[in-house]
């Protein structure tokens, strides 16, 4: 096992093992990954800014989501692409922290501003008249602040009872910094620790849940009430992206928490069910919106068109 003999406030990351031959592959995985990553979704926010037809309610929390998303792989990827080139993977205390309050901010607002855009929807399909006077710029902004503002003190917290705990390993058992691979490295109790950790996790679950479950649940009655089919096939369809996306979000955090709350589990697949859980996501979000929302979809072949066109 490794022992830190200098600066005792640094760490060290398990990581990936390898084989010095599948280093520089793996590398080029990951660094293409973390290519198509930022430009999907720095192209994607681009389209939206510029186009002023695109500046909806939908759009801005999308534009948030975006940002989420970037944070996340950004506070991963490029140190793991680093460690792939050495075998003791030491991290100075700030950067791990800085680290996990980056991914714990991924996980608690993507969460909420998945559920924020749901109740947008919900607003948009249920109640479309008066869709303007409810989901107004001031509505969204407070919207946006709630899922950010809200993140930032939950992990705020979150970390600061962590830090103050008396440190008696190095070892981070895992790929990279996060408050449940920190707190285990203390040397007394952290069991209050531990349960605010999962009363984050589990309130930010249920409470996106609970509301995505319910306004879905009211728009599928409505949908089943009207009358003209084309009316329908709309409504869904505008659903769906917001849909699929949760669906991915949810599924890779959920592997993601067993794998870590079944000890009996191979480390290795508990690293890369987290490794997964932030840069899955991020890849996928925006070609899904690209994809099934009409709107982005016709001003991206637009724009292209007529490149092709002035050429």
């Amino acid at each position: 096992m490794y022992n830190l003999v200098g600066n005792t406030s640094d760490f060290i990351l398990e990581g990936f093992f390898f084989s010095p031959e599948a280093r520089v592959p793996l590398f080029l995985l990951v660094f293409f990954g973390y290519m198509i990553i930022v430009f999907v979704n720095t192209t994607l926010f681009l389209v939206i800014a510029l186009h002023t037809h695109l500046h909806g309610p939908m759009y801005i929390m999308l534009c948030n989501l975006i940002l989420c998303d970037v944070i996340g792989s950004t506070a991963l990827m490029p140190r793991m692409m680093s460690d792939f080139f050495v075998d003791v993977k030491v991290i100075s205390f700030a950067a791990c922290i800085i680290q996990a309050f980056c991914i714990h901010m991924y996980y608690t607002v993507g969460q909420l501003i998945l559920t924020a855009m749901a109740i947008d929807r919900y607003v948009a399909i249920c109640n479309p008249l008066r869709y303007s006077a409810i989901m107004t710029p001031r509505m969204v902004m407070k919207l946006c602040s709630m899922a950010w503002g809200g993140s930032f003190i939950l992990i705020v917290v979150l970390l600061s009872i962590t830090i103050r705990l008396p440190k008696c390993k190095s070892v981070v058992v895992h790929a990279y910094c996060f408050n449940g691979a920190l707190f285990v490295l203390a040397c007394g109790d952290y069991s209050i620790n531990n349960i605010y950790g999962l009363f984050i996790t589990y309130f930010t679950s249920a409470l996106s849940f609970s509301v995505i479950a319910f306004t879905y649940a009211k728009i599928l009655i409505t949908c089943l009430f009207k009358s003209q089919a084309n009316a329908k096939s709309k409504a869904l369809q505008t659903c769906a992206s917001h849909l699929t996306v949760y669906v991915v979000f949810e599924t890779t955090l959920l592997f993601s928490i067993m794998a870590l709350r079944f000890p009996n589990i191979n480390p290795t697949l508990t690293k890369i069910f987290g490794t997964v859980m932030i840069t899955v996501p991020p890849c996928l979000n925006p070609l899904i919106y690209g994809i099934n929302t009409k709107e982005i979809r016709n001003t991206v072949l637009k724009y292209f068109k007529n490149k092709l066109t002035s050429s």
